[in-house]
């Protein structure tokens, strides 16, 4: 899917993206992680809370699901980080703080290939604009995410050249690794993947080794979470 929405509503400068698997406030250091990290986002199972410039208001989102990377990134966004989210059910979608309902244009799922893992890249641009008005109503910081399907690896940083961003991002900082789902959701895990990737496996019935197999090929099963 490719939206774009110019009323995506932001509170206390953050907003996110909500797999079904989500619990509310499980990841509670999500923030700590951002100021400590890559300046921008922080990825748990089934979540994604991306950090603005504008404390409240609007920003300018546009969001897209593919199957395949994207190429490099366009000169003009300011901040731009790739980094690795795992999605238990297949399902992720945008979400501002509170719960209020995202707008339309980019409601729907971004999880393109099913359960499994994928790359986001997180980029912004006006997010100096957005600090200092503080309250933005119309937009003046526009984001774009982008998903894809791919094995989970350390974050990558192609650049932070605002000034939001440069005062807690620091480039020697070892690179924040990817948090894979709990070990011990392993069978609802493989269930839903299956499901999603099309194999037919009895509820009632133990999950075949060659299913197994198939999930650990595809980097699905949590041993082969470690990029």
């Amino acid at each position: 899917m490719i939206g774009t929405t110019d009323r995506m509503r932001v509170d206390y400068a953050q907003y996110y993206l909500y797999g079904t698997n989500y619990v509310e406030g499980e990841d509670h250091n999500a923030l700590e992680r951002v100021r400590t990290g890559n300046s921008v986002a922080a990825a748990a199972p089934d979540h994604l809370t991306v950090s603005c410039g504008t404390h409240t208001g609007a920003i300018r989102l546009s969001v897209e699901g593919r199957t395949d990377p994207p190429g490099p990134p366009e000169a003009d966004w300011e901040t731009v980080v790739d980094l690795s989210l795992f999605s238990a059910t297949g399902e992720l979608g945008v979400q501002p703080w509170g719960g209020q309902a995202a707008d339309e244009a980019v409601r729907g799922t971004l999880a393109v290939a099913g359960a499994g893992w994928y790359r986001v890249r997180v980029e912004t641009r006006g997010r100096d604009k957005g600090r200092a008005l503080n309250v933005a109503n119309p937009w003046v910081e526009e984001h774009r995410l982008t998903l894809w399907p791919a094995p989970p690896a350390p974050d990558h940083v192609h650049r932070v050249t605002d000034e939001v961003g440069k005062a807690t991002y620091d480039p020697a900082r070892p690179a924040a690794p990817p948090i894979p789902p709990d070990p011990s959701a392993d069978e609802s895990l493989l269930r839903s993947w299956a499901r999603s990737a099309g194999i037919a496996i009895d509820d009632n019935k133990s999950i075949p080794q060659s299913v197994r197999a198939l999930a650990a090929a595809a980097g699905i099963l949590p041993t082969r979470h470690e990029p």
